[in-house]
């Protein structure tokens, strides 16, 4: 790990002469000629620790100690004092400081002490970084998937949740894009402010104007009093419009002003309000041929597909299929208090042959619905609703276009293998590959045994 240390002496000859010798341990220095340049150093960032002078023009470095405690407690500062000067060093202890060290300066006391102190700021620093890394997890736990696919979509919602950059989520319906709509606003800046959710699809054409952005008493015949609109409500938030190919063209014009202006006016308004709101929109439809059928504005369409995230359906990431039957199997049982443990392979096997045109929520719904039905620990074939079986006789394996070798061989393997109920010999000799190579390409691509 390189370090980032900041000198702050107003003595030129300790500045230079400090950063001589860290330099020459590999360190990266920063300087500063008094407690003012050392604050706004600080303030630049990446500053994994300080060496200040105490008695300094401009600002002491006492007082550049109180500030930096205060704001970045985890940064250690090495106080530098005169002989004179001790009782005040022992101050500087008393306000936070990790030690001091008097002129001159001995060169081998100082390295031993910014040893001490930056193992204990790489273990600040790791503990940190463990931290934003659970908080992602917690933020995405409750979208299930590890195909390449699904590692693809969680890179995009990290990249694009901290910006400000509208983002349109497009899949058929089922997949789970509010479940994306709701990771990219939690492991946003904005997680803290407004998340307003509309389903354009579930109101009215006549009151879709009025729900996004309110109205005034008396604008139509049963508005009695002032309303606030959605995206009044979402200020400084976020706003997630849900099935945004619903709505019409009347309304696709205010909404593409918001985005342009970030203004509107109530329905019956005459007062312009200004907001600042990131769109997250979501759609089943192909706005494409919208836009060629006159049916939605171009202009929006760009405004809102700054980012694209496109969620595959479940037939094209089989890999998750798994996954997703156990979180669903524990959530269920759990809930209606059976002790159901799993899956037997001739199950497992329909679950995979089947195409799921209803995506994730139907395999959700799948589930419950055998858990609820199921008299035994482990799901059976008995358990599964009629339409999952009859649409799972075919044995063929469908590979999405585009896939590498490898894909296409390990969905292969996996086939077999749910074929064989999980038989390794007998997979072994249908594929006609030994039983090692089997072995070694099971654990290679992390199949499921």
């Amino acid at each position: 790990m390189n370090f980032q240390i900041l000198i702050v002496d107003d003595e030129k000859n300790i500045r230079e002469g400090l950063k001589k010798a860290l330099e020459m341990e590999e360190y990266e220095v920063l300087l500063a000629a008094d407690g003012e340049e050392g604050w706004k150093a600080m303030n630049r960032g990446d500053v994994d620790l300080v060496i200040a002078d105490l008695k300094m023009p401009k600002m002491s470095g006492g007082e550049l100690l109180k500030r930096i405690v205060s704001a970045y407690p985890t940064v250690p500062v090495i106080i530098l004092t005169g002989h004179g000067t001790i009782e005040s060093a022992v101050e500087a202890m008393r306000d936070g400081a990790y030690d001091f060290l008097t002129k001159p300066v001995n060169l081998d006391r100082l390295f031993l002490l910014m040893k001490r102190a930056l193992s204990n700021r790489a273990l600040v620093l790791q503990h940190e970084a463990l931290q934003e890394e659970l908080e992602k997890k917690k933020h995405t736990s409750n979208i299930i998937g590890r195909s390449p696919q699904m590692k693809k979509i969680f890179e995009l919602i990290e990249q694009v949740a901290p910006t400000k950059a509208s983002v349109l989520i497009t899949g058929e319906s089922g997949v789970g894009k509010e479940l994306i709509a709701d990771a990219i606003h939690n492991l946003s800046s904005r997680k803290e402010k407004p998340f307003i959710k509309v389903h354009c699809a579930a109101l009215a054409e006549s009151l879709l104007e009025s729900e996004l952005f309110g109205h005034e008493k008396g604008a139509f015949t049963g508005a009695i009093s002032r309303k606030r609109g959605r995206f009044e409500l979402a200020n400084r938030g976020d706003i997630f419009l849900d099935e945004i190919g619903e709505i019409n063209q009347s309304v696709q014009i205010k909404i593409l002003r918001v985005l342009q202006e970030k203004r509107f006016e109530r329905v019956g308004g005459e007062e312009t309000l200004e907001v600042d709101v990131r769109i997250i929109s979501a759609t089943n439809r192909d706005l494409k041929k919208e836009i060629e059928e006159g049916r939605f504005r171009e202009d929006l369409f760009y405004r809102l597909n700054v980012v694209n995230i496109n969620i595959p359906p479940l037939r094209e990431r089989k890999d998750d299929i798994p996954l997703l039957t156990s979180a669903f199997l524990k959530e269920f049982a759990k809930e209606n208090e059976k002790s159901v443990e799993g899956i037997d392979p001739e199950a497992r096997s329909a679950l995979y042959r089947y195409s799921w045109p209803g995506n994730v929520r139907e395999l959700r719904n799948c589930i419950e619905s055998a858990v609820v039905m199921s008299k035994k620990p482990i799901l059976t074939l008995d358990d599964l609703p009629p339409s999952v079986l009859s649409g799972s006789e075919d044995d063929a394996i469908k590979i999405p276009l585009g896939s590498t070798l490898q894909e296409a061989e390990k969905q292969v393997i996996k086939a077999t293998l749910l074929s064989q109920k999980g038989n390794k010999s007998k997979t072994a000799e249908t594929l006609g590959i030994g039983r090692k190579t089997l072995h070694r390409k099971v654990q290679e691509y992390a199949i499921d045994g």
